[in-house]
């Protein structure tokens, strides 16, 4: 199968401002990728500064949209505002999500209600809207950034676990329903990454799993997921113990195991 191109492709990358984002928004520039850049309006400053940064460096075209995917309108905004400049999204990154850790019942519910409008109802809009330019043109790639934390859960964070978990499944299911179209919907699954998301907020400055996975690099992830993405492989673990742990164990082990591990894993270590 041949490599997918990404030199003068135009790529539409949410959560563009920090961590995952803004590695891959990098990684594509450095490929000959224009970049379309969006985030929450309060982070305007730092598209701005990563624009700046991208079109210096690797001479690509950029174009930055601050809009609040939480928002009811939100989604279909972005889709309009970005046709208006950008007739043509060859790849749609789906990488802007929340986090909320703390016990279901304690921690906020406006915050975990907030997290899904962006981590599934979001992500879902987007890609629904512009997957039917995709294939009505009979090309385009979709790469929605996951987790690991799709195939198991996530105690203590558990609406984000199951965000993950509802992606990946409508990613993979999605990817088979286009295979003949010219279009794949790939997933990118990294294990914990040092990011602005697990700093800072109500998020622990450790984890008991931290000793068994450590905290991966954004920029390597970004590097993998990308190299993923032309090789077009609809799902992507970045490492293989993480693959042994998060794919291989749970097909082996029983729910109630898994579970009781997880709750103890993702303790706050202190």
């Amino acid at each position: 199968m041949s490599r997918y191109e990404l030199k003068d492709k135009h790529v539409l990358i949410t959560g563009a401002s920090s961590g995952i984002g803004k590695e891959l928004s990098r990684c594509f520039a450095k490929e000959g990728a224009h970049c379309v850049l969006s985030a929450h309006p309060s982070e305007a400053p730092a598209l701005s500064e990563l624009s700046g940064e991208l079109e210096s460096r690797y001479g690509i075209k950029t174009w930055s949209f601050g809009v609040d995917l939480a928002g009811e309108d939100g989604p279909k905004k972005l889709y309009d505002e970005v046709k208006a400049h950008v007739p043509v999204i060859d790849v749609l990154v789906n990488n802007a999500g929340l986090m909320v850790y703390g016990d279901f019942h304690q921690a906020d519910i406006s915050r975990q209600l907030t997290l899904v409008h962006v981590n599934i109802r979001a992500l879902t809009l987007l890609m629904h809207l512009f997957l039917k330019d995709m294939a009505a043109r009979r090309d385009g790639r979709i790469l929605n950034v996951s987790s690991v934390s799709a195939f198991q859960p996530t105690v203590h964070h558990a609406v984000y676990g199951a965000s993950k978990a509802f992606v990946q499944s409508l990613s993979e299911a999605v990817n088979e329903e286009v295979r003949r179209s010219g279009v794949k919907v790939c997933t990118l699954n990294p294990s914990y990454t040092n990011t602005p998301l697990i700093k800072g907020g109500d998020f622990p400055e450790r984890l008991w799993w931290y000793a068994v996975s450590g905290l991966a690099d954004p920029a390597i992830i970004a590097q993998k997921g990308v190299r993923a993405l032309k090789k077009g492989k609809a799902l992507y673990i970045p490492g293989f113990k993480n693959w042994i742990i998060h794919i291989l164990l749970p097909r082996i082990s029983s729910r109630k195991i898994i579970n009781f591990f997880s709750y103890h894993a993702l303790k706050s270590r202190l």
